[in-house]
């Protein structure tokens, strides 16, 4: 292989006359060839700094789905990346992609996942993903990505979606500002799929959360319960991030209330959304609470959440519903077979990835040049969990 100056000095004196004698494809190819030797080299460069196969390497620039590497070593490769300042020729690959496709799609749409390390193991985002793939493929389009941003650095993400370009870009989940101003700043067309509204001024499909949040207080209300808790994320307890669309906690506040810091303390569970962070935080939550002073019921923010705040209380011998009602939000499998079955706000989560892909290939294809949002519905199922009536304290 040349050296980089060699190449390049090359490759200039072979384009002088290159009209007359190969042509923008055959010129395109011979780009491609340089950049195939050079990337190699480079991948095996990033390979033995990360103590990865140069397959996975590719797997996680590449975007693959269907192999995905964890996010640790996701993590880990971007960051490696980063250092070497590596940046694919895009445009030369989608030069000889184009001559080389038989069938290629009207264009290439990227998903950000911003909520999860896991899209095949996450219950909500992966039927949302499902939703999503297979409204690109109905629409002739091809799926650039599916990227978990959760455990990538801000800088990773810049990397990896500047690139690869696309047409549009479907995001769900929660995320924070700056991850906002990146979306804005990289992408013509977004449309937002998920619980939490953004009103950032692009394409949103919509189940409340805040609405759906409020259904389940109402529920555990109108069974009797005037002692209800929360356990979920809170804006003013996170020391990490900051999110710009989370609705739920809000609902609470202004259904139930808090009346001081110490009812605060008493009734307010801070946790990420996830099965064991929940159990831990509610098992940390137990052991300084007086048990007698605990409220009769309990809004999880999602049914992950709940699980892990089932497991907790059930290991003390506490008794749901008898002693403390739970209720969630999504309606996902698994909340119809725990025991006891879980009360819920059922989400329909396939529907928001269908939707969405709809009004972005519109926006896409129509040049629309005005947000849209539309809100789907959402109804409660009533379970074990939650259905029993209160004694009043």
């Amino acid at each position: 292989m040349f050296h980089n100056d060699e190449s390049l000095a090359y490759l200039r004196n072979e384009s002088l006359d290159f009209p007359k004698r190969h042509g923008i494809v055959n010129l395109a190819k011979r780009l491609a060839r340089f950049e195939e030797n050079d990337v190699k080299v480079k991948l095996k460069d990033i390979a033995d700094a990360a103590g990865v196969s140069i397959s996975t390497v590719s797997r996680v620039i590449n975007g693959d789905r269907e192999r995905p590497a964890g996010p640790e070593t996701t993590e880990k490769i971007w960051r490696i990346v980063k250092e070497l300042g590596y940046v694919p020729n895009q445009n030369a690959k989608k030069l000889v992609k184009g001559e080389e496709e038989d069938n290629p799609g009207k264009g290439r749409i990227g998903c950000l996942y911003t909520s999860t390390g896991d899209i095949k193991t996450d219950p909500f985002f992966s039927c949302i993903g499902i939703g999503i793939q297979q409204e690109i493929r109905r629409l002739s389009y091809d799926m650039a990505y599916a990227l978990p941003t959760y455990a990538m650095d801000y800088s990773d993400v810049y990397n990896y979606i500047t690139s690869h370009p696309v047409e549009g870009i479907v995001v769900t989940g929660r995320f924070e500002k700056d991850i906002l101003d990146l979306l804005q700043k990289n992408f013509k067309h977004i449309v937002y799929a998920g619980v939490n509204a953004v009103n950032a001024g692009f394409d949103e499909v919509v189940c409340n959360g805040y609405e759906g949040a409020a259904m389940a207080i109402r529920h555990l209300q109108s069974m009797g319960h005037k002692d209800i808790g929360y356990v979920g994320y809170i804006h003013d307890q996170a020391e990490d991030v900051q999110l710009v669309n989370e609705h739920r906690y809000s609902a609470y506040c202004d259904l139930v209330g808090i009346s001081d810091s110490g009812d605060l303390r008493r009734k307010v569970i801070h946790t990420r959304l996830y099965t064991t962070s929940a159990y831990e935080a509610m098992s940390a939550y137990l052991e300084k609470v007086d048990v007698t002073a605990l409220p009769t019921a309990f809004y999880c923010a999602n049914d992950a959440t709940a699980f892990g705040v089932m497991k907790a209380i059930q290991e003390r011998g506490i008794k749901i519903p008898d002693d403390i009602a739970i209720v969630g939000l999504d309606d996902v499998e698994m909340s119809r077979f725990v025991t006891p079955s879980l009360s819920t706000v059922s989400i329909p989560r396939k529907s928001l990835g269908i939707q969405a892909v709809k009004m972005l290939v519109d926006q896409i294809e129509s040049k629309r040049d005005y947000p849209l949002r539309m809100d789907l519905p959402f109804n409660l199922k009533i379970r074990e969990s939650s259905d029993y009536i209160a004694k009043v304290k």
